[in-house]
């Protein structure tokens, strides 16, 4: 004799053991609940039905939206374009300045005469030779 799932190991389904009500339990709770489970697929049912032209409705203005905000988008940038190209222009122009100014500067310091040995070695600006160490 084998064992079903409800069964308990050494006694028997009789009415003092609660074997068939236990089945009778099961079965009723397993109804009720795909009842249940029924019920709920029609109310998840019936939402999407329901909530479909919403969405629709919703996309439309959301899209609606959209186009305003790239309609008022579009002047803003054309703005910020012309802001930028003025700037751009100045700072071209500064930066020509600046490479003419340094060309001028590297091209005095190649003409200019090398030092003398005796010039390099003349202290700048005032500036007293360090001592090699000759004093007593």
């Amino acid at each position: 004799m084998g064992l079903g799932p409800d069964d308990q190991l050494g006694q028997e389904n009789g009415p003092s053991a609660g074997g068939p009500n236990r089945r009778e339990q099961a079965a009723r709770a397993r109804e009720s609940a795909e009842r249940w489970i029924g019920q709920l697929q029609d109310m998840i049912d019936q939402a999407g039905r329901q909530a479909a032209p919403l969405l629709r409705d919703v996309a439309a203005k959301a899209a609606e939206l959209a186009a305003v905000a790239a309609e008022h988008a579009g002047p803003a940038a054309h703005k910020a374009a012309n802001v930028t190209e003025h700037v751009g222009d100045r700072l071209a122009a500064r930066s020509k300045n600046l490479a003419a100014d340094l060309r001028k500067a590297a091209e005095a310091a190649r003409t200019q005469p090398a030092p003398s040995d005796e010039t390099a070695d003349a202290p700048m600006n005032g500036e007293s030779k360090p001592d090699d160490g000759d004093q007593a």
